[in-house]
């Protein structure tokens, strides 16, 4: 598994800058060449510039898994097209940060216990299974959890019924860890996918020793 330590326009939060499947990263529009090429070659991914409601905080608002990108209905008609020549896209109708309360995989979306009714409707209209659960004493489950199809990164405050029920509803295995020396809302420093990961320039070596161990 590829592994790299950086920040993403000055940020060691690099999870909240980007989505990722195993084939295409969507970064922001502003991000350098230089940075831009280090997370491509890390994940090997095709990467592609974009915005999301004009930020570059593309992991607030959408997720995408091997399938399709998960954007929310305010997203501009100029981004939407942007990313549906890459991959088929889903319009979530929603106001809420989507990325925040989602995290997915091809098969399972975990979803906080806040989201709304009609947006876990649209998950399981897509093909996914939906787990509505918080984590460790969290609403912001996106932001909790890092889920690839091969294992599952979760904040380390998660109790053993809550792992349990994840993976369980995941039907993969997966572990616990903080990243960036202590971030426990993990996805906000964790880019992930089956190829390797990108985390936040701060986070240990223990760190991303459990962080390998928990993804893969």
């Amino acid at each position: 598994m590829n592994i790299e330590r950086m920040k993403i326009m000055g940020s060691a939060y690099v999870g909240l800058f980007a989505i990722t499947n195993d084939n295409l990263c969507f970064l922001p529009s502003s991000i350098s060449e230089k940075e831009e090429k280090l997370v491509s070659q890390t994940l090997q991914v095709k990467t592609i510039k974009t915005n999301i409601y004009s930020s570059p905080l593309l992991a607030v608002f959408a997720k995408m898994n091997n399938k399709y990108a998960y954007l929310p209905n305010f997203a501009s008609q100029k981004e939407i097209e942007a990313i549906e020549k890459e991959i088929k896209v889903k319009i979530l109708k929603t106001q809420q940060a989507l990325g925040n309360l989602i995290e997915l995989n091809d098969n399972t979306a975990i979803v906080s216990k806040i989201l709304e009714e009609s947006v876990i409707n649209e998950l399981k209209n897509s093909g996914l299974n939906v787990l509505a659960t918080n984590i460790g004493n969290s609403e912001v489950t996106g932001s909790s959890i890092v889920t690839t199809n091969k294992g599952f990164l979760i904040n380390p405050y998660a109790n053993k019924e809550e792992i349990k029920k994840i993976s369980e509803a995941l039907k993969i295995n997966g572990g616990s860890s903080t990243a960036n020396s202590g971030d426990y809302l993990v996805r906000n420093s964790v880019l992930a996918n089956k190829n390797g990961m990108v985390l936040g320039e701060q986070t240990t070596p223990f760190e991303i020793n459990k962080i390998e161990e928990a993804l893969e």
